[in-house]
């Protein structure tokens, strides 16, 4: 009898222990989901701040989402912008670098964003780099092949320039700052 009542409580402890490990991996995941939710909507309110000119606001906004999720690499791209914008350039470098090493998979707006940084700091060495490893990441991203046309344009290289202007408007027919820079060689 003492056997069969040992038996029965080992069960019994064994499916408190089994409900007691599902609900608690229940409510890691609901956390774990309220948590994206809220650095998300701290992000868009930050990229809201950044489209209307509120930079201090936005970096606040961006800084509050990062304290709640650190791997979101758009929050480490957005805030370089916000920080570029307001001249801050190492802060901006240092935000586009850490997106990068957050997810080196997807980060083509983080090396074109660098790398215009680092063209209007007149750093064409480091500037390259960054839009060539954009287009090589994203072959259709526009944007860096205008970012890349600036570049070839500062440096005296006007074929090279209109190439790639000709080239990101080929990508997107409605990239406004390659027309208007191809515009210009007109």
């Amino acid at each position: 009898m003492k056997k069969i009542l040992l038996g029965v409580m080992c069960i019994c402890v064994a499916m408190i222990f089994t409900a007691c490990s599902s609900e608690s991996s229940v409510k890691t995941e609901t956390t774990v989901s309220v948590s994206v939710n809220e650095a998300t909507e701290l992000m868009e309110k930050g990229n809201k701040n950044l489209e209307e000119g509120n930079y201090d606001e936005a970096i606040k906004n961006y800084n509050k989402a990062l304290e709640i999720d650190d791997s979101l690499v758009d929050i480490y791209n957005s805030r370089g912008i916000a920080y570029s914008v307001k001249g801050e350039f190492d802060k901006a470098i240092a935000d586009f670098t850490k997106s990068i090493e957050v997810d080196p998979t997807e980060v083509e707006k983080a090396y074109s964003n660098r790398g215009q940084i680092y063209s209007e700091m007149d750093n064409a060495e480091k500037a390259l780099p960054d839009f060539n490893k954009a287009i090589e990441i994203n072959p259709n991203y526009a944007q860096a092949y205008n970012n890349r046309g600036a570049l070839y344009l500062k440096s005296g290289e006007k074929e090279k320039a209109i190439a790639d202007f000709k080239k990101a408007l080929e990508v997107d027919p409605n990239n406004k700052d390659a027309a208007e820079n191809l515009k210009n060689f007109s």
